[in-house]
């Protein structure tokens, strides 16, 4: 079966759940917008990311970072998300890397680089090697 959650009812009528979808709400509070180039603090536990990325996201307080990554995907919301949190959080995308990285408005500081378009890939299509 494909992705998801399902309850089968009676006589084995099978019912897809599916989560809501939505729109991440405004932060105002937050320092950085969508699609600003970021420097990243040379933390202990931050040193193996790139010095420079771009905010995807901005998470605000007393949202779920998951429905917001969700919302940014433009995929129904997960029906089990993350508890939100009291600061403002940032999705952060690297170039070359294909996972998108939450991390704490304190770790990152402005680049003075001009803004970057982020947006998601495409899926990769692994080819198949020939049968022989």
């Amino acid at each position: 079966m494909s992705e998801g959650a399902f309850i089968i009812g009676p006589g084995g009528q099978v019912t897809r759940i599916e989560g809501q979808r939505g729109t991440t709400p405004l932060c105002p509070d937050a320092i950085f917008k969508p699609n600003d180039v970021v420097r990243v603090r040379r933390l202990k536990h931050l040193r193996h990311l790139p010095v420079l990325g771009a905010i995807a996201v901005v998470v605000p307080p007393g949202f779920s970072a998951d429905h917001a990554w969700d919302d940014f995907c433009g995929r129904p919301r997960r029906l089990m998300a993350s508890a939100p949190t009291a600061r403002v959080r940032y999705i952060v995308g690297f170039e070359g890397d294909p996972a998108p990285h939450l991390l704490l408005e304190s770790a990152l500081m402005p680049s003075g680089e001009p803004p970057a378009e982020v947006k998601l890939a495409g899926r990769a299509v692994r080819r198949r090697k020939p049968a022989r």
